[in-house]
């Protein structure tokens, strides 16, 4: 495991600031949105939010044309347990309406006891492939590497940065902790740039979807941008 530094007074300013839904060294009247842990009084809301965002936005479930009703049936079980796991986060207005949420677990967790592939198998042949890529490279064990399984904005609070300042505010979290890294997928054109470009993870692994294949097809051919999907690993 690695040693952490300690975090200096412009780095917890800067963590103040994000937390408070602003960039660092802008001052702001009143802050467009709040950030703070996701308990389970706020899981219903948050399972609503992300899987209809999924649902309807993401490129993987866009491509399968995933029923709704079906996708959270079989996701709510392990949401819930993710969510117990204490790590997820959920950004707010004033009003307290939630405005996005980012739903992170143990990645160990995950290979000892992996979800059922459920009614969209294909989608998890995909992740498990660049999971696959990613362990040949690293060696780890419980509680080094954390891995964001979902992260979703709603519609209508797009274009407010609540994606990247829940990204960062969780690796403000975990900083002094005994996470080594965070991983996650990235499938979008947006979340690329956010984590790759301004947050500066690297590309750990990745699949190009029309390359990708299972069970003798290609599930995901039709999607042409980002042209792959990428597994991006950040120290902490």
């Amino acid at each position: 495991m690695r040693k952490k530094a300690a975090a200096g007074a412009p780095e917890a300013a800067a963590a103040a600031a994000r937390k408070r839904g602003r960039p660092p060294g802008r001052k702001s009247a009143m802050p467009r949105f709040h950030i703070e842990l996701l308990t389970k009084e706020r899981l219903d809301c948050a399972f609503a939010l992300t899987t209809e965002v999924f649902a309807a936005s993401s490129t993987l479930h866009a491509a399968l044309g995933v029923d709704l009703h079906l996708y959270q049936t079989s996701l709510r079980p392990t949401f819930e347990a993710m969510v117990q796991e204490g790590l997820s986060l959920a950004a707010t207005d004033a009003k307290g309406q939630m405005l996005g949420a980012l739903i992170a677990t143990d990645l160990h967790a995950t290979l000892r006891d992996p979800a059922q592939s459920g009614p969209y198998p294909q989608i998890s042949a995909l992740t498990q492939t660049l999971t696959q890529t990613y362990r040949a490279q690293r060696a780890f064990g419980p509680g080094e590497v954390l891995h964001v399984d979902m992260a979703a904005v709603h519609p209508d609070a797009r274009g407010l940065g609540i994606y990247r300042a829940l990204r960062q505010h969780l690796e403000d979290r975990l900083h002094k902790t005994h996470w080594d890294y965070v991983v996650g997928e990235l499938s979008s054109v947006v979340t690329q740039k956010v984590v790759l470009e301004e947050i500066g993870h690297r590309i750990a692994a990745e699949i190009a979807f029309e390359r990708f294949e299972w069970n003798g097809t290609r599930p995901f051919a039709s999607i042409t941008s980002p042209p792959s999907i990428i597994l991006a690993e950040g120290a902490l």
